[in-house]
């Protein structure tokens, strides 16, 4: 049985927290909060789901608003934002995150193993986007570095939609994947889907 981890895109509108459909929604449509935890939520809580900081990860700058606002009680929340050395993820735990994912193109090989030092809670993420994270190695080869550094699980996100059932199964036998790609159903222990 795969445990699929809902994963939505949040912002921060001034007020709230709002969520959007990841990989999709430039600001969110839903209010955060309802949507997590509401009367018509589909997210259990045994399980946890993942909010994706998408401004922060796109420009590339660590947004406070979103990280001390995401935390919901009784929910298992996974982060995903801008994390570029241990400072940043210290900031990003203050939050009560129960798991961050570090997108590997906004760190370096370096800051990346002191933070893996510092926690097991850390998941690095490979964001396969040209608009997100243009000119970064492919997933095999930055997911090769990855296990040769001590990670045992790496996060691949396919916003684009391009890679082949070819390029999944080469990394499925690299490392513990944990997938998301709206455009080919990967089969995993873990995966991410959308909730919206």
């Amino acid at each position: 049985m795969t445990l699929e981890i809902p994963a939505m895109a949040v912002f921060h509108d001034g007020r709230r927290i709002t969520a959007g459909r990841l990989g999709r929604d430039t600001c969110g449509t839903a209010d955060y909060r309802g949507f997590v935890s509401g009367p018509e939520s589909g997210i259990d809580r045994k399980s946890p789901f993942l909010a994706v900081d998408v401004k922060g990860i796109a420009e590339g700058g660590f947004k406070a608003d979103v990280v001390k606002n995401v935390k919901i009680k009784r929910y298992k929340v996974w982060l995903m934002t801008c994390v570029r050395d241990t400072d940043d993820l210290f900031d990003v735990f203050n939050s009560e995150a129960d798991t961050v994912l570090v997108p590997y193109h906004l760190t370096s090989d370096e800051d990346l193993a002191d933070m893996h030092s510092v926690s097991d809670s850390i998941i690095p993420a490979v964001i396969r986007s040209e608009r997100i994270a243009p000119g970064q190695e492919g997933p095999e080869t930055v997911t090769e570095r990855l296990v040769s550094a001590g990670f045992d699980s790496v996060a691949v996100f396919d916003l684009d939609g391009g890679m082949s059932s070819w390029e999944w199964e080469r990394l499925f036998g690299i490392a513990e994947i944990l997938p998301y790609s709206e455009s080919m159903p990967v089969y995993a222990d873990r995966r991410f889907t959308v909730p919206l």
